[in-house]
């Protein structure tokens, strides 16, 4: 809408790196849409070192428009929405993530981006684990998933576990 008015804009991509080979020799962005959603008031970084968002948690994704338009600012979401539950930590296949280093070293980058690549060699998904497991979120609560035992008690949920079993088994560990 702000070109339309006159206002030089222009879109920035979700994926700007260019791929998972371009992350595994420099694993940064050209430009953090995470960090500008943390500036806009849209959430705050969790322990799996990704945007959590009240309605959603970690379960968004952004792209961004720059603009010449003054457009009027939100403040930053002061509430911390991250729990420290560690699901996200337990359950990394990558253990790109690590309790005792929070926060100074999120997320081994390295070992993110390398398992990434070895399922996209297998030509599966990236793994999404730390995502799929956080419990912060409203959508948590309307799809009847802020129990993480669905994870891992066959059990309390043998349908659900099932299903569980197949995804692990196409990118997540065993637990």
């Amino acid at each position: 809408e702000t070109a339309s008015k006159g206002y030089p804009s222009v879109f920035v991509p979700r994926d700007g790196y260019g791929g998972i080979q371009v992350l595994l020799e420099n694993p940064i962005a050209f430009f953090s849409h995470r960090h500008a959603a943390l500036l806009a008031g849209l959430g705050n970084f969790g322990v799996n070192n990704t945007i959590l968002t009240p309605e959603y948690g970690p379960r968004v994704r952004f792209g961004s428009i720059l603009s010449t338009a003054k457009l009027p600012s939100d403040p930053m979401l002061e509430t911390q929405l991250c729990t420290r539950c560690m699901r996200c930590v337990k359950m990394c296949p990558s253990n790109a993530l690590k309790k005792e280093d929070y926060p100074d070293a999120l997320t081994d980058k390295k070992a993110c981006s390398s398992y990434s690549a070895e399922l996209n060699k297998r030509y599966i998904s990236p793994c999404g684990i730390c995502i799929k497991v956080c419990p912060i979120g409203k959508d948590r609560e309307l799809y009847n998933r802020d129990d993480d035992a669905i994870y891992i008690d066959e059990d309390l949920f043998p349908e659900h576990h099932k299903a569980w079993k197949h995804v692990r088994s196409y990118g997540g560990k065993k637990l």
